[in-house]
């Protein structure tokens, strides 16, 4: 029987940033544990925070995320691959790509319990919880995200706008 451990995913995600094929080798890991999402679900412990870093140093960063029904988050970068995998409830992404400095949509992506996606240093998106419950998930980032000068961009204009904490929340969309 399987059960997941928390610690023992991040050092598996550690292990695999520092592979040959960072990417490959942090997909092949989220792939193998969300095989099992109700596991993760029983496994893991309360977060207080809808985002909540678990791990980060100059190669990997490893984050729990609860993503609300009733907001929806702004378009924001990562600038590094970024693995996101869903153990509980169903999300939305809009993707969107640069042009010229501009956003432009670029189709939706929803994710279940027991799925994932790989983000590229250049994609754009937002995301929102479906069917009325929080989505949780693990998302592996290829790098210190907390140390990245990132971007918003702003909704109508689809311009950037500095990644602050104030701007983040001010641009999110209650639904």
């Amino acid at each position: 029987m399987y059960t997941f451990d928390l610690d023992r995913f991040v050092a598996a995600a550690r292990q695999a940033a520092g592979d040959d094929a960072p990417l490959a080798a942090v997909s092949r890991l989220m792939a193998h544990v969300l095989r099992h999402p109700d596991d993760i679900a029983a496994s893991m412990p309360e977060m207080e925070q809808d985002e909540t870093l678990l791990f980060e140093d100059e190669t990997v960063s490893v984050w729990h995320e609860r993503f609300l029904p009733s907001e929806i988050l702004p378009p924001h970068e990562h600038r590094m691959p970024a693995v996101l995998g869903v153990y509980r409830g169903r999300e939305r992404n809009r993707l969107w790509r640069l042009i010229d400095g501009t956003l432009h949509p670029a189709g939706w992506l929803d994710l279940a319990a027991g799925e994932m996606h790989v983000l590229s240093a250049e994609d754009v998106h937002t995301v929102q919880a479906l069917d009325g419950t929080p989505s949780l998930g693990l998302h592996v980032y290829l790098g210190p995200l907390s140390q990245m000068d990132r971007s918003l961009f702003d909704w109508h204009a689809g311009t950037p706008v500095s990644m602050t904490a104030a701007n983040f929340r001010a641009m999110k969309r209650e639904v």
